[in-house]
């Protein structure tokens, strides 16, 4: 009986966590992502807003895999995450492609979790698991966006270096500052033993966890 509870408190504790993490997910991509995507701001931002968005996708993902403890529960926010976006794009008939790399960012830090293993988000473990996440995304995104079977090799060369390379170094760096920051942030906590056990009682809530899901989703529709 016990045994049974137990597994049911998992379920339900990767289940609501996935909600929580995966539904964050969407209201960046829907905020932030809108934002980034303003002619005014991406011609000012060095590169891609793929170098800020996906590491945050990241950072979140390994936040749901350090309270879960499992791997999986980045498959589902990608699969929640990626519907969120699908259900919008089918309402005003956009591409789904957005949803598709969605997916892709989900089973590139899949892999890389399973390979590093980091036992802390904001850690020289995390970093590296996001490193490496970045690589397979943007090398397999690389032969998604490019017919490596019918593209000059020049062509694909110069497509490996500025998304496999140039993205992934700016991605990078914005991984490493927002890393550095979250860091001090804790060691002030730290050293004023500042106590969040209040608020990660509300942000954990089964409730709030699936009013986070539910706002993404109009957010995602209202900043389509």
């Amino acid at each position: 009986m016990e045994e049974k509870i137990s597994n049911k408190a998992r379920i339900f504790k990767i289940l609501f966590s996935v909600l929580l993490f995966g539904g964050l997910w969407g209201i960046v991509e829907a905020t932030l992502g809108t934002v980034l995507h303003l002619p005014i701001v991406h011609r000012t931002m060095f590169l891609s807003s793929t170098t800020i968005l996906v590491p945050i996708a990241y950072f979140l993902m390994g936040a749901c895999y350090k309270r879960t403890q499992n791997y999986r529960s980045i498959f589902y926010m990608g699969v929640l995450a990626a519907s969120i976006k699908a259900i919008s794009c089918a309402i005003f008939m956009m591409s789904f492609n957005p949803c598709f790399y969605m997916l892709l960012e989900a089973m590139a830090m899949g892999v890389a979790v399973l390979v590093i293993r980091p036992k802390n988000v904001i850690s020289f473990a995390g970093l590296g698991t996001m490193i490496l996440a970045n690589f397979i995304y943007l090398g397999s995104s690389t032969f998604l966006r490019v017919n490596v079977a019918t593209s000059s090799s020049a062509l694909v060369m110069q497509n490996i270096e500025t998304y496999v390379f140039k993205f992934n170094a700016v991605a990078i760096l914005y991984t490493f500052a927002f890393g550095a920051a979250l860091f001090g942030v804790m060691k002030l906590a730290e050293h004023y033993s500042w106590n969040f056990s209040k608020v990660k009682e509300i942000v954990y809530h089964p409730a709030f966890a699936s009013s986070v899901a539910a706002v993404a989703l109009v957010v995602t529709i209202v900043l389509h």
